[in-house]
């Protein structure tokens, strides 16, 4: 491949890539307060999914999974239920913000044309029963997400 045609490419993966970032921060500014969810997730799930999301030990991988939750029934219902989240000291709004920036900026790709964005009082509904076999339903969920 000539110089030219290398740079050409490069320069229209470096457009490709700016397009999406673009795309992203705008769909977050929509749906998010991008500096209080951002802060929130340092203070309050950074110790456990690790500040890019990766899990540590046991604790599941934020990265490139949390949108096929919203794939699959009763998967939206337990990214709020499961316990860090459902138990957060956060008002319910902070916590859709959060839930939204993070299924955002970890998933996007995975997100359906049109998703729809947790609000407050949906979260504020869905905290109030939290899960009591978040391990047994979280292996369900993946059950049917590899079915998929």
């Amino acid at each position: 491949m000539s110089v030219a045609r290398r740079c050409l490419l490069g320069i229209f993966c470096w457009l490709t890539a700016a397009g999406a970032a673009a795309q992203e921060e705008n769909l977050l500014s929509q749906v998010v307060d991008v500096e209080r969810a951002a802060i929130n997730y340092m203070l309050h799930c950074q110790g456990c999914h690790l500040p890019h999301g990766a899990g540590a030990g046991t604790v599941p991988d934020l990265r490139s999974t949390m949108g096929k939750f919203l794939q699959v029934p009763g998967g939206r219902e337990f990214l709020v239920q499961v316990p860090g989240s459902a138990n957060a000291a956060l008002a319910d709004g902070a916590l859709a913000d959060l839930l939204n920036w993070l299924l955002v900026t970890t998933s996007g790709d995975q997100l359906a044309a049109g998703w729809n964005p947790y609000t407050a009082g949906e979260v504020g509904r869905l905290r109030s029963s939290p899960l009591l076999k978040v391990t047994e339903i979280r292996a369900s969920l993946i059950a049917r997400m590899a079915l998929r």
